[in-house]
């Protein structure tokens, strides 16, 4: 009883360590379970020019602002030997002396995670923003009676504000506007008569994620909290808009260019899209927030043997399909993992071939050692003559195969002749002692396991997943030692047994 209570524990830890891993990757890093899945990646770059004054040069440009619906890929900057650095959310470049025109270019690339609500890091709104005096006083409480006086809820209020902003009937908005330029822009005026309203608010700049656009300049629409939530609103329309695609550049008084030693400065921006595979996507976000499960991965090993993992991290599915086949069905093999190396030797040819390889190696392998038998030989020496038969069969068909004017018979050399040769010297000694319907039969489940166990390795969908998601493999640790604790009847013996079963 102590047994099956650890035996249960350890199962139910191996998988909720195993799916959980593989959830997060899949939820918060962007790992995609389906292997062809693509995404739309953006590509902002960003112009500064201006004109340095010949002596010491400071550059700083407000960043876009994180939020946990973008995922950024990579972050570069090409400029004329400044030195780099990031503080408070801006970038800064430095440089001890320049003279003349001046030109850097900085560029993001991000993605839009799947199943991710647009929600934006919050920060502070300013408070105490100026107050209207004298004329501009009444004109804007008359404003905010008529936007306010028919209630509802801030966005409604809000919409009603900017509508009578943009109307040129309203004698006070115009009024108000004409003297925007006191509270900043429109936009601070808008801010500061949403708060005369009592409705919080803050201004934000960015720019549309749309094909194709270059030389844009930043957008400035309101956000208005409502309850909750805060709204996105354009104040040239009064309309609410989706921001699924817009990438929030400055909040509030931002400054996005601070130049000293230099003058003119102007930012131009220019957005491109591109697709790309979701993991490759993911992979990159990972080692760009250097995410542990990124950077103690395969991942950060070189290509040439992420492809070797590949391969390897295949091999505990087909040790898998083995124990379902022989503790489950009943199936018979010859050797426990002999049909795992045949699988992979299969991947190398073909099904067909590879089969057909399989079956004229062994076949002339056991004339040839029936042979031997009759010699008397000792173990050793019996096992190094086979060896050597195996290595003469590879040559033979090798060479038969290239004058017959077909290539695949090359393809034997990937049988590991070790391992054939002890093949052969077990079915061997199997027909000696019990039959040769019992090779046949060891044989053939060879065959079968391995066939199956190719497939599974071929499958796009399962190499996808153990290489994207190599903590799976603990879930099916933990399902090889549950059907390990299983002794009930195979497949194969409920025939054999039925008698017993019904008594």
């Amino acid at each position: 009883m102590k047994n099956k209570i650890q035996l249960t524990i350890i199962v139910l830890v191996l998988i909720t360590v195993g799916a959980g891993a593989a959830i997060y990757k899949n939820r918060v890093l962007g790992f995609s379970f389906l292997p062809d899945q693509h995404k739309k990646v953006w590509t902002v770059e960003a112009v500064i020019t201006f004109e340095a004054d010949d002596g010491p040069v400071t550059v700083s440009m407000n960043t876009p602002d994180e939020n946990d619906s973008m995922a950024v890929l990579d972050v570069k900057s090409v400029d004329q030997d400044y030195s780099q650095g990031h503080e408070n959310g801006r970038l800064i470049w430095k440089k001890e002396t320049a003279q003349g025109p001046q030109k850097i270019f900085f560029r993001t690339t991000s993605y839009r995670k799947q199943n991710k609500e647009i929600t934006f890091n919050p920060k502070p709104v300013k408070q105490g923003l100026p107050f209207f005096e004298d004329a501009l006083k009444e004109a804007a409480d008359q404003v905010v009676t008529e936007a306010a006086g028919q209630g509802g809820s801030a966005a409604e209020i809000t919409i009603r504000l900017l509508t009578l902003l943009n109307s040129p009937d309203n004698t006070n908005a115009k009024y108000l506007l004409s003297q925007a330029d006191e509270y900043g822009d429109k936009l601070n005026l808008a801010r500061r008569l949403l708060q005369l309203a009592g409705i919080q608010s803050r201004a934000i700049k960015g720019l549309w994620l749309e094909e194709e656009r270059r030389n844009q300049k930043l957008k400035g629409y309101l956000e208005v909290k409502d309850n909750n939530n805060w709204i996105f609103i354009n104040p040239r329309t009064a309309e609410i808009e989706n921001r699924a695609d817009f990438l929030v550049w400055q909040h509030n008084d931002e400054s996005l260019l601070e130049i000293t030693g230099g003058s003119g400065g102007k930012v131009s921006f220019s957005v491109l899209s591109s697709s790309v595979l979701a993991k490759r996507a993911a992979v990159e976000h990972g080692k760009f927030e250097k995410n542990a499960l990124i950077d103690f991965s395969i991942y950060s090993l070189p290509v040439a043997d992420q492809n070797t993992f590949k391969l390897l991290l295949l091999i505990p599915i087909g040790a898998l399909i083995i124990v379902i086949l022989r503790n489950l069905v009943g199936i018979a093999t010859s050797g426990t993992f002999m049909p795992i190396l045949i699988a992979m030797v299969l991947l190398q040819t073909s099904l067909l071939t590879g089969i057909c390889l399989f079956l004229t190696v062994v076949s002339v392998g056991l004339v040839l050692r029936s042979y031997l038998s009759h010699l008397n030989l000792l173990l050793v020496p019996r096992i190094s003559a086979v060896l050597v038969f195996v290595i003469i069969i590879y040559v033979v068909i090798s060479v038969i195969s290239i004058k017959m004017g077909f290539e695949a018979g090359l393809k034997v050399t990937f049988f590991p002749m070790i391992i054939i040769s002890w093949t052969i010297e077990r079915m061997s000694i199997l027909w000696e002692e019990e039959s040769p319907k019992d090779v046949f039969i060891q044989g053939g489940g060879s065959l079968f396991a391995a066939s199956l166990i190719y497939l599974a390795m071929e499958n796009k969908y399962i190499g996808h997943l153990t290489y994207s998601f190599p903590e799976l493999l603990l879930v099916v640790l933990a399902v090889i030692i549950m059907i390990g604790s299983y002794s009930g009847y195979r497949l194969t013996e409920l025939r054999r047994f039925e008698p017993l079963v019904k008594e």
